[in-house]
């Protein structure tokens, strides 16, 4: 595609002799710069793209496209609205060719559920022989292949270019996990959606939100991104859900359009009735979690706006198999639960906390720590849950970052009484707290790792270090039952 198709109907100044110039990649990570492309310099967190323009150009970039005047030389166009993020959106769709349009998309965002959504909603839609592919958290599916995630919802250029790969590779819809950040720096601004699915909100991201009033607005923009006739789809079971005109509903309200009821859990199990259209169906799933009930909803809610019968849809989830670190088991055949979730969030705590209260036949043992250079304002709040719900509270570390462990445990210890009335034990060493956890469990006790759910690294600093609760929790078990 030539830059002036690129970069019509912008206020970009483009030199004359850049205009008919055949772009053949377009790029924001200079490193990828090959002979024709057009390189997008963006000024990031902890870096600025412009310092890279030179390195582009030496690379062979055909064009750039800055913020803001480096040099004197001719292959640099510059974006007099000093926003790169918005225009790469654009310029993504019109180089990947809107691949939405020929695909039946899926949003969904929310603070909480939304990889289990996303799962159960493909895990339907893929026995009902409509293929998909899925951008998410735990990781991304194209074509039936697994691709590793580096972030929930990727950039702009890496959006689009999967979803064109997805049409190659035969699939017919994409689920995407829609993140508040992606949402705020317009990585998704030229994505249309079929549906809009909006799971729940409560604390989380306010080191980049400033309110939670911002965060709510952030996560709404996503319904400003429908197709013509496309769906909005709102869960109501949770405090904070937004007011979207003609939208559908699910939840446990009487007028909800998706009516949730009947909610029964156990060990392994849970079950409810589905209400639509005055027809109660019965819904059976062989994973843990009462809250799983609300991911489920929202899944047949999408389902079935997308033409899938609701009791077919309703079925396929008996078979179900679970995502990977959500509430996820690690047993060698011990006389207790062992789980794993990434469970991060206040809220989220307290909903694995309580399901652990029924589950349990004894004690309730959380491990669980913070996040660093992330919100800190909710490190208390989970403290505070964590002793009000738990017998047993260790409080370790989690991806620390740049901030120093102790730090972070002091934030969350701050939440605490002065007498708690649970045991809290203080083990910066993740891996030696997961040990003390289940080292000191008794039979019919439920032990919850929280936090890092499916990830496989620990952050220290700025490297990036193998750590796998799961694994680690195995291994522990390993000891114990010798």
């Amino acid at each position: 595609m030539i830059l002036s198709d690129l970069l019509r109907n912008t206020r970009v100044r483009i030199p004359g002799n850049l205009a008919p110039v055949e772009i053949t990649s377009v790029e924001e990570d200079s490193r990828n710069v090959t002979a024709g492309s057009l390189f997008v310099a963006l000024r990031g967190f902890e870096t600025d793209g412009h310092i890279h323009i030179k390195q582009a150009l030496d690379s062979g970039a055909a064009a750039v496209l800055a913020e803001r005047q480096v040099s004197d030389d001719q292959r640099i166009c510059v974006n007099p609205d000093h926003d790169n993020r918005g225009i790469l959106s654009l310029i993504a769709a019109r180089f990947y060719d809107y691949p939405w349009d020929e695909l039946v998309t899926i949003g969904i965002t929310g603070t909480n559920g939304k990889t289990s959504t996303a799962r159960m909603l493909h895990w339907i839609l893929e026995k009902h022989d409509m293929q998909s592919g899925i951008m998410g958290t735990i990781g991304h599916l194209i074509g039936g292949k697994n691709v590793k995630a580096n972030m929930t919802t990727p950039g702009a250029l890496v959006t689009a270019g999967m979803m064109r790969e997805m049409i190659q590779k035969g699939d017919r819809c994409c689920i995407m996990e829609v993140s508040s950040h992606a949402l705020s720096l317009s990585r998704v601004d030229e994505v249309r959606f079929d549906a809009a699915l909006f799971t729940n909100i409560s604390q989380d991201h306010l080191d980049f939100h400033q309110s939670m009033e911002e965060y709510l607005n952030c996560k709404k923009h996503l319904f400003d991104l429908l197709k013509v006739n496309g769906t909005s789809i709102i869960g109501t079971y949770s405090a904070g859900f937004p007011s979207i005109d003609c939208a559908v509903t699910f939840g446990p309200r009487e007028n909800d359009t998706y009516r949730i009821s009947d909610i029964s859990g156990e060990l392994g199990r849970i079950s409810f009735l589905f209400q639509t259209d005055g027809t109660s169906i019965p819904v059976e799933m062989s994973i843990p979690g009462k809250f799983n009930t609300f991911n489920a909803a929202g899944a047949l809610a999408a389902a079935i706006e997308l033409g899938v019968d609701p009791l077919s849809a309703s079925k396929s989830l008996k078979d179900f198999p679970g995502v990977p670190g959500r509430f996820q088991s690690v047993s060698l055949g011990q006389d207790f639960l062992v789980a794993v979730d990434y469970a991060h969030t206040p809220d989220a705590l307290e909903r694995i906390l309580r399901q652990a209260s029924e589950l349990t036949e004894n004690r309730v043992i959380i491990v669980f720590g913070a996040g660093g250079d992330r919100d800190s304002s909710k490190r208390p709040l989970m403290g505070h849950i964590a002793e009000n719900i738990a017998d047993i509270v260790i409080i370790t570390s989690d991806n620390p970052r740049t901030e120093a462990p102790d730090s972070i445990i002091g934030d969350i210890v701050a939440g605490l009484s002065s007498t708690p009335q649970c045991l809290v034990i203080v083990e910066p060493d993740r891996r030696t707290a997961i040990r003390s956890a289940i080292s000191v469990a008794e039979a019919g006790d439920v032990v919850i790792i929280a936090g890092k759910g499916h990830e496989d690294y620990q952050i220290l600093g700025k490297k990036r270090i193998h750590f796998d609760d799961r694994e680690e929790a195995a291994a522990a078990l390993e000891e114990v039952l010798e």
